[in-house]
């Protein structure tokens, strides 16, 4: 017997049809030993820089799913972000509990972060991250008619369970798995100075494994990001995948 109680908007057999649609990602298709790393609610002047300059260092490239009101703040990073390689992502413009909002509300908060990216950054993404993972009929559709795919993640790097940097490495090194999404954060309000210490030790066991690290457009073989004509961003016209 089927449940069709309703759940956050869903009955199971919408969930699974929804979920099953190719259009919700938490995990890559490939058996080889690739994952992406990905990094959400900056930019932030005190973190992303310092995550930028990290990856630099190891030659990894990551997707940052960015809040609209923060790229309006820090412009510039954001930019950084995608001039050193990196993919953007739509990661909502105020970071509300968007399972909550009408449909409106829903469009507007995804609308914003679109806006933003597209006039301080030249961007046009196709990846979508709801906050907290939080999604139902109502954003789904939206993804659909936006052409966007809703990103979710394999395992965190942040957990209760594991607050010092070391712990958080070991823990993710424990669970990741080829075709892994790794959630970790370079922004919102609480300190990140963990994730930042445990990031080399991440990429240093993730190397002593035998991973190789991709976007999640790669990892995923699906549009991430076009750049559009701007003379604001002042970044040339291309596809970044």
């Amino acid at each position: 017997m089927i449940c069709v109680v309703p759940w956050n908007g869903f009955t199971l057999p919408v969930w699974l049809l929804e979920m099953h649609s190719g259009l919700v990602i938490s995990h890559g298709p490939t058996s080889e030993p690739e994952i992406s790393l990905s990094f959400d609610d900056g930019p932030d002047p005190t973190y992303t820089p310092r995550i930028l300059n990290i990856l630099k260092q190891y030659g990894v490239k990551a997707t940052f799913f960015e809040q609209g009101r923060m790229i309006r703040l820090y412009p510039q990073l954001s930019r950084r972000v995608i001039t050193e390689g990196h993919v953007l992502g739509n990661h909502t413009e105020t970071h509300p509990y968007i399972e909550r909002l009408s449909r409106s509300g829903v469009r507007s908060e995804i609308d914003g972060c679109d806006e933003a990216l597209l006039s301080y950054v030249g961007v046009r993404t196709y990846l979508f991250r709801p906050p907290r993972g939080a999604w139902n009929p109502t954003i789904f559709h939206d993804a659909k008619m936006r052409q966007d795919h809703i990103v979710l993640w394999s395992v965190a790097l942040e957990h209760a369970d594991t607050p010092l940097p070391d712990e958080m490495a070991a823990r993710v090194l424990r669970l990741v798995r080829p075709g892994a999404i790794v959630l970790m954060h370079d922004g919102a309000r609480t300190s990140r100075e963990s994730t930042v210490e445990a990031l080399p030790m991440l990429l240093d066991g993730l190397k002593a494994r035998g991973y190789r690290i991709v976007t999640i457009p790669e990892l995923l073989n699906i549009p991430g990001n076009d750049l559009v004509p701007n003379p604001r961003a002042n970044i040339r016209p291309a596809q970044i995948r």
